[in-house]
Order: C-alpha cells, then sequence, then structure tokens
C-alpha cells in the first residue's frame, strides 16, 4: 500500500463506526468472519464494510461514490 492513508469523515452528519468490530459484507457471503478495514457510507444510505483485501479491490470505486469513506488499512497486522 504506497499511498496514504484515506480517513474521510463527513462531521456534518452522526455517523459513527461502533467499538465492536465490524466484518467484511463479502468475506461474510462465504461465511467466514474477516475484520472490516475500510468502512463507507453510500449516497443511497447504506453502509458497506470490507477487509484489507477487499476494501483494496473497491477503493477506487468508493472514493468516487462514497459519501463517508474511511481507510484504516495500515492498521493491519501480518
Amino acid at each position: 500500500m504506497d499511498e496514504p492513508p484515506v480517513d474521510i469523515v463527513d462531521r456534518h452528519r452522526a455517523n459513527c463506526i461502533d467499538a465492536a468490530p465490524e466484518y467484511c459484507d463479502t468475506c461474510a457471503g462465504s461465511g467466514a468472519n474477516v475484520e472490516a478495514f475500510v468502512f463507507a457510507e453510500l449516497p443511497s444510505g447504506l453502509s458497506v464494510t470490507y477487509c484489507a483485501h477487499h476494501g483494496t479491490i473497491y477503493l477506487e470505486r468508493l472514493r468516487e461514490i462514497a459519501l463517508v469513506l474511511i481507510d484504516h488499512r495500515h492498521l493491519v497486522v501480518a
């Protein structure tokens, strides 16, 4: 990950991420509980969460469309 982390917070809205860990929406489809590191709120009002792997895949598109985008991939411990 050569680019700096994205940490955009829309301070005009009352959005927050709970203290409990959230899991990747894509990995959950296969029954895996993989911790999420990328969080986005879409214009439709829906929120999506992705692990570092899927967050990297979808990040470019999320940057284009998300109202709120929080990228914490830099917190992944190898």
